[in-house]
């Protein structure tokens, strides 16, 4: 099995011990192997080695991790991001057995066309609107014409919280409040790990313009089920067809990412009746099959509050990283490097 990744992190360690267990041989084709990320020129060149690298994946099977993030500047990681795009367009072409094809990966690292996707084969999601938009005013015109005074904004490629804002207007005072983990910082957007909450408008408008410029999509805020006083979500591992592993993620705040200091719980805590664990099951069934090459996926599961009717929030290609399990029986990766190679 080759796990094309980083030299270091939690990911390459924990897929090796796994496959150790299994006895499964594995080689790192480290990423800074198959591109030269010394400047911004060559990042976003983002060269490939070729008929080598291709000759040497010929026949494995493969993981693809994702590449080290070397920044925390939005506008500089949406440029590592266009160079990631190239290079997974770079691998589609490897005759290998891929876990999730390259394809596949650039089509979930696209929230809008993911979202889009998913609505259309009529699976459960929170609502996206159509419309792009480009700055504050576009997006308070919007809010008003819909009725909707409380949105989530995403960077349409990004993951990992980057640049995630919460947003409520409200409508008869004008007043904002915004959660975000993002600053602004000498007119550039900094990535942080830390939630803010403020209602300053001095903050808010110039944050929400230039955050408004990496193309993000919006979404309407649905109200999330509560456990012990704090709005929850669920991180569902869905592979191989079936359902691998499932956390909550619980927060005081609207972002439940576990980075930003929220607290995991286990799945069995909420006491969710059967059929709602089975109903989700069967979404994320539904969903990984509109991606073909995906076997894969870390689904983002909301439940609304009242009916704990469930909603795909969004899914990840390489959302597999989840420390409850590496930390414990590492059944995800270890499922990854029994059964791929045997494909």
């Amino acid at each position: 099995m080759i796990l094309i990744g980083t030299q270091e992190g939690k990911r390459t360690d924990y897929m090796r011990r796994a496959a150790a267990a299994e006895n499964i041989p594995l080689e790192l084709l480290p990423w800074d192997a198959l591109r030269n990320p010394s400047s911004p020129e060559e990042l976003s060149k983002n060269t490939l080695l070729g008929n080598q690298a291709m000759e040497r994946l010929q026949g494995e099977a493969v993981k693809i991790d994702p590449p080290p993030s070397r920044t925390y500047e939005l506008q500089w990681m949406k440029r590592q991001l266009k160079a990631y795009g190239d290079a997974l367009k770079g691998l589609d072409r490897a005759e290998c057995t891929f876990l999730n094809t390259p394809e596949a990966i650039s089509r979930l690292l696209d929230k809008r066309y993911a979202k889009h996707l998913l609505m259309e084969k009529d699976i459960p999601v929170t609502e996206m609107f159509p419309e792009e938009i480009g700055n504050l005013e576009q997006l308070l015109d919007l809010m008003e014409r819909r009725r909707c005074y409380s949105v989530f904004l995403k960077p349409r490629y990004f993951s990992g919280a980057a640049g995630v804002a919460a947003f409520r207007l409200h409508p008869k005072q004008g007043k904002f409040c915004l959660y975000s983990s993002c600053r602004l910082k000498d007119n550039e957007l900094i990535n942080t790990k830390k939630l803010m909450r403020t209602e300053n408008p001095r903050e808010v408008r110039p944050l929400l313009d230039r955050l408004l410029t990496l193309d993000c999509v919006v979404e309407r805020w649905h109200p999330k089920a509560d456990f012990h006083g704090k709005s929850y979500d669920l991180r569902v591992v869905f592979q191989f067809g079936h359902v691998a592993f499932t956390v909550a993620r619980q927060s005081a705040g609207p972002i439940t990412n576990l980075h930003l200091n929220n607290q995991a719980l286990p799945v069995n805590c909420l006491g969710l009746a059967p059929s709602i664990l089975d109903e989700i099951e069967q979404i994320c069934a539904q969903a990984c099959s509109a991606f073909p090459g995906l076997s894969m996926a870390g689904v983002d599961i909301l439940l609304e509050r009242g009916t704990l009717r469930p909603r795909i929030i969004e899914m990840n290609g390489q959302g597999d990283l989840i420390y409850q399990d590496i930390y414990g029986e590492n059944q995800i990766y270890r499922e990854q490097a029994r059964r791929l190679p045997a494909r």
